[in-house]
């Protein structure tokens, strides 16, 4: 496995643990679980075949660096999409969600650089839909408050 995709790797991985830990913190563990299916997913998918699982990587990054940002806006007044009780943890939990994306995403486009622009495509629209869909199924009735 090359560094960019041990990286990569550790960067999802630093995602979907901080993303547990806010879990553990809230009390919504399992909708966090849910959240980080398709990051694992993807960790897989980087260690196998890094061309595809670099796109595929991206666009969980974007989301959760988004999702970040919303949360930001929402502490500093400035928008109420993001709207909670975020705890000082989960709040520390969203600059290590920003560094693991911010840190991730260059070297994904690094990564898959050798794969043909159709699969990069594909790949980044499926994984970046997955993980929406992940997000959402999340907050249905039987998950939301677990």
């Amino acid at each position: 496995m090359s560094k960019d995709q041990k990286i990569v790797g550790g960067c999802l991985v630093g995602v979907a643990v901080s993303l547990l830990i806010v879990g553990v913190v809230s009390g919504t563990f399992i909708r966090h679980v849910i959240q980080i299916l398709p990051i694992l997913v993807t960790v897989v998918g980087v260690a196998q075949r890094p061309t595809w699982g670099s796109y595929a990587a991206m666009p969980i990054f974007i989301f959760w660096a988004l999702i970040v940002v919303l949360i930001w806006l929402y502490l500093l007044g400035i928008s109420r999409i993001a709207n909670g009780h975020y705890t000082i943890i989960e709040i520390v939990m969203t600059v290590f969600i920003a560094l693991f994306s911010s840190a991730g995403v260059p070297i994904c486009s690094r990564l898959g650089r050798s794969s043909a622009v159709p699969g990069r495509v594909v790949a980044f629209g499926v994984f970046g839909a997955l993980q929406f869909s992940a997000v959402w199924i999340s907050f249905l009735k039987p998950f939301a408050n677990r």
